[in-house]
């Protein structure tokens, strides 16, 4: 018996009210998503341009931070592994700007590329975690030791040299880290010669860049940012930036002439950060398998009511139909409840089956299935049609369950739970 999803901790499921129904115009749902896409991709240039205006205040700096953002762009019309490739080189330059930033010391991009491309050469077979962890202590270890250094105020040449080895084990530390990381990552995900081709020309194409300049690696940073993050959101909800948006907006906030304080670009940050929140529900409450699973369930829904009047429609949207009433007083939310029950999709298949009783309490269920129990008394039998938003929401419940799927299910309550009264105690020995 799989028990799979009753006898589960409740489950809470918040659900906003659907803005837009399944029938309504879809190129209507395509226009609007356009339209938030847009005020999205607008929102997150002007975050970043914002910052970066804010750490380069001079004309010039500026200039070159454009320019590094260019050039990084060219990079999104480049096959998937070839960006994959440029993001792990990216995140290189992140770290040593961090340690600049932090600690004052430069990281070798040499070292590191070297410690790169002989761990990903290596293609035996390792336990990931332990070589990883390993190299996570060391890594903690070498920045405690630098950080110590940074603040102590000796200076000598002695010091130097130390700080300058630890920085280099540093460099080659994170080198072996990525070429670990990226070696399992396409073992693990089965590429082809040609994908891991394509990913190193990727990742040498953003690791031997020329520049040197802080400026134009930060604009380069930027765009590496802004290809990582579109790429996500795509696989995430399927909405796609507008690269286009991005730039002009990141250009005006840029070169505004006010430069911006940490106080505004939090709160550009975070005007962000709420907007991509209602982008990402708007799209998932809207997408084809939202639309359709809800539509479904209310065709299903109403064509009962249509068509059997003794089919009961609640205030929650609970629609049940007793088979039979059972006797005595209803259950309570605490009661433990011995039940028989199936769990069938609109279409008509089985997705759950008690194969023998199973006792829980109403409080342990989905809303929708702790509705129609607290409806029930000893004995009772009944059809319970679960919406979406009594059942398990806009995420489903693994494979089983889709989301935003209408759930019918057949209840029967046996009774309470037969609870053993313990044993008496035998009285102590008397002395």
């Amino acid at each position: 018996m799989k028990k799979l999803l009753l006898m589960a901790v409740l489950v809470a499921v918040a659900c906003a009210p659907l803005m837009v129904d399944a029938q309504d115009d879809i190129a209507a749902i395509v226009a609007r998503k356009a339209e938030m896409t847009d005020s999205m991709s607008l929102l997150y240039g002007k975050m970043c341009g914002m910052k970066a205006a804010m750490d380069y205040p001079k004309k010039k700096q500026r200039q070159d931070v454009l320019k590094g953002l260019t050039e990084g762009l060219q990079v999104e019309s480049k096959d998937e592994y070839f960006k994959e490739g440029n993001s792990v080189a990216g995140g290189f330059f992140k770290v040593a700007e961090d340690m600049k930033n932090r600690l004052g010391i430069d990281m070798s991009r040499k070292l590191y590329y070297e410690s790169f491309m002989k761990s990903f050469s290596d293609t035996a077979v390792v336990d990931l975690n332990n070589v990883l962890g390993g190299i996570n202590v060391e890594a903690r270890r070498l920045i405690e030791e630098l950080t110590a250094l940074h603040n102590d105020s000796t200076v000598n040449k002695a010091k130097s040299k130390i700080i300058a080895s630890k920085t280099d084990s540093l460099s080659r530390n994170m080198g072996r880290f990525y070429g670990v990381q990226v070696r399992s990552m396409c073992k693990n995900r089965n590429f082809t010669a040609d994908q891991e081709r394509e990913l190193m020309e990727g990742f040498n194409y953003g690791i031997n860049m020329k520049e040197k300049k802080q400026a134009v690696l930060s604009g380069r940073m930027v765009a590496d940012d802004f290809i990582y993050t579109r790429e996500s959101i795509k696989r995430h909800i399927d909405v796609v930036l507008n690269k286009d948006v991005f730039f002009n907006a990141f250009c005006l906030a840029l070169n505004d002439q006010t430069v911006p304080t940490q106080e505004q670009c939090s709160a550009a940050e975070a005007q962000f950060t709420a907007y991509a929140g209602a982008v990402e529900t708007y799209a998932r409450e809207n997408s084809p398998e939202a639309l359709t699973h809800r539509n479904m369930g209310k065709v299903y829904v109403e064509n009962l009511l249509e068509r059997d009047p003794e089919y009961v429609q609640t205030p929650s949207g609970l629609v049940y139909k007793v088979l039979a009433p059972g006797e005595g007083a209803n259950f309570s939310e605490n009661d433990r409840i011995s039940v028989m029950y199936k769990g069938t999709h609109v279409d008509g298949s089985t997705f759950d089956q008690s194969e023998s009783p199973v006792t829980f309490s109403p409080n342990q269920v989905v809303p929708g299935f702790r509705e129609a129990l607290l409806l029930m008394r000893p004995g009772a039998k009944m059809i319970a049609v679960i919406p979406y938003n009594l059942g398990y929401g806009e995420r489903g419940a693994g494979d089983v369950i889709k989301p935003y799927e209408t759930l019918v299910f057949e209840i029967e309550t046996l009774g309470l739970e037969e609870v053993t009264p313990p044993a008496p105690v035998a009285p102590a020995a008397q002395p």
